[in-house]
């Protein structure tokens, strides 16, 4: 399911810059939102606008794009029906838990038994602490330890679980890779290293070829690292993406942190490549004595990624990123 991509030149750009912009502007409100009780939120927030089928047992709830900042809803949440209950990717924003389960509800009458986190941020483990405390939660251990921080970075969401709500941590973690259920219920979830953050989770669903990649591959451009607030690496993120693009077998569709709709296996490989282009672009530059800011200056999307945003504020973040080594 490929999208036609349209030019390379500075109008991806604008997308970029607004998402960021967009994303940023929210950290305050998402933390405050994480902080208060959650009664009556919905009614302010932008619906989910339906759930929609991916493959069999498989579906969608979107309005995941921050471009579209009206009905911008949280990242992308999967909802996998298995025969025990509903296993769910991500949460969305806080307030989201109860519209979630009413959109869970117009396919099965199954209760929720499990959620799946890819990563800590406030807009895809927001709404965590409004399901019944019956749910298991598993994530990584990185994402695990980034959750029960004491202190937390601006989108690492982990003011939400303090208090009596410590109870909806992930009670599951692994390392590098677990399995959850079996047969055609089976899902698989890898961690290949540093990325978005140090805790980015991979689900993939063999039965029906499907991966859910949340943020280390959110859209079609460069994206948020988060060194700072939750241990992401602008160094190692080439690198993760390279050992997934050649770890899972056999995936044909991929649900995305942040586009609406599902694309192909070959989109994830491009978007590995798009992403190393710039990471040894600057790599180059260091090596050859120059500036991040002198390399980011000269650097433009080559024709094969036509489409993709590589607005030049985070062209030069990552840059330098990867000159001091982070």
């Amino acid at each position: 399911m490929r999208q036609q991509h349209g030019s390379h030149r500075s109008t991806g750009g604008n997308r970029s810059r607004r998402r960021g912009v967009w994303l940023v502007g929210l950290i305050a409100a998402g933390l405050a939102v994480t902080a208060t009780a959650n009664e009556g939120l919905q009614d302010s927030l932008p619906p989910i606008t339906g759930i929609h089928e991916v493959a069999e047992n498989l579906y969608l709830l979107a309005n995941a794009d921050p471009d579209d900042q009206g009905a911008w809803t949280g990242g992308n949440t999967a909802v996998w029906i298995t025969d025990e209950g509903v296993v769910l990717v991500d949460t969305k924003l806080a307030g989201y838990g109860q519209a979630i389960l009413e959109r869970v509800r117009e396919v099965t009458d199954k209760p929720v038994t499990t959620i799946i986190n890819t990563h800590t941020h406030f807009d895809h483990a927001g709404s965590n602490t409004e399901f019944p405390d019956s749910v298991s939660f598993v994530a990584h251990e990185n994402t695990a330890t980034q959750m029960a921080r004491a202190e937390c970075g601006p989108v690492t969401g982990c003011d939400a679980f303090k208090g009596e709500n410590r109870k909806y941590l992930p009670d599951r973690t692994y390392a590098d890779r677990l399995s959850l259920f079996s047969g055609r219920d089976r899902v698989d979830l890898y961690h290949f290293g540093r990325g978005h953050t140090n805790g980015d989770t991979l689900v993939v669903f063999p039965a029906v070829r499907t991966m859910h990649t949340g943020d280390l591959y959110p859209w079609r451009g460069l994206p948020f690292v988060d060194v700072e607030g939750s241990g992401g690496s602008a160094v190692d993120y080439g690198a993760t993406l390279n050992r997934a693009v050649a770890g899972i077998p056999g995936v044909e569709t991929v649900i995305t942190g942040h586009i609406n709709t599902p694309v192909g296996w070959s989109d994830f490989e491009e978007f590995a490549d798009f992403y190393n282009h710039l990471a040894d672009a600057a790599r180059a530059g260091l090596y050859a004595g120059r500036s991040a800011e002198e390399t980011a200056a000269d650097y433009a999307v080559p024709a094969r990624f036509r489409g993709y945003d590589a607005d030049p504020e985070t062209v030069l973040s990552i840059m330098q990123h990867i000159h001091a080594g982070r």
